[in-house]
């Protein structure tokens, strides 16, 4: 397998460096070789988040051109436009439909200017991952985009070591996380 590029994007505070992290290590319990490069940017106060994973069998680098990125996943809309265009032909972007301010008060329309940009990419999909997190509440959000990255075909890590990393990080109040996870799984159709 050639590496799978993976591109993790929100803002500070919603846990994609967290929920990349445990994707990584899911993917080595796996037997796979991962490289990351987390971007914090203004994190502390709302702003732009990203994390660039590779997945293989021997992978070198982390960063993820334009246009080279097998699947985007983003917990705020601003975020998924703005990483909209590392989406390889053919590559998957999934999106919650959260907009969080202030990063939502600089674009004019606000989720419905996203929203239309995203009808245009090829491969996108916005799901409702705040109503799908359920008891887990808004840190649950980036359970249900890992279960929908599951069950994209090709993902390369599988829903059963995700699931692993996820109760290992969570412990004994991993119930309501892997229920959102779960629900993750079947947002895609």
């Amino acid at each position: 397998m050639t590496s799978y590029a993976m591109v993790f994007a929100g803002v500070g505070g919603q846990g994609v460096i967290t929920a990349s992290a445990l994707l990584a290590r899911a993917a080595i319990a796996s037997g796979l070789d991962v490289r990351m490069y987390g971007s914090y940017g203004m994190a502390q106060r709302g702003g732009s988040v990203s994390a660039q994973l590779r997945v293989g069998q021997r992978v070198l680098n982390a960063r993820v051109e334009r246009g080279r990125a097998d699947l985007v996943l983003s917990l705020d809309l601003v975020e998924a436009v703005r990483w909209a265009p590392f989406l390889a032909a053919g590559g998957r972007l999934i999106a919650s439909r959260t907009l969080i301010p202030p990063s939502g008060k600089l674009v004019r329309g606000g989720d419905f200017a996203c929203l239309a940009f995203l009808r245009g990419v090829p491969g996108a999909t916005v799901i409702e991952a705040g109503g799908l997190s359920g008891e887990a509440g808004p840190r649950g959000e980036n359970a249900v985009l890992l279960g929908a990255a599951s069950a994209v075909p090709g993902f390369p890590v599988g829903a059963a070591a995700i699931e692993e990393a996820l109760r290992e990080e969570f412990g004994s109040r991993s119930d309501p996380v892997l229920c959102a996870f779960r629900n993750g799984s079947g947002a895609l159709g």
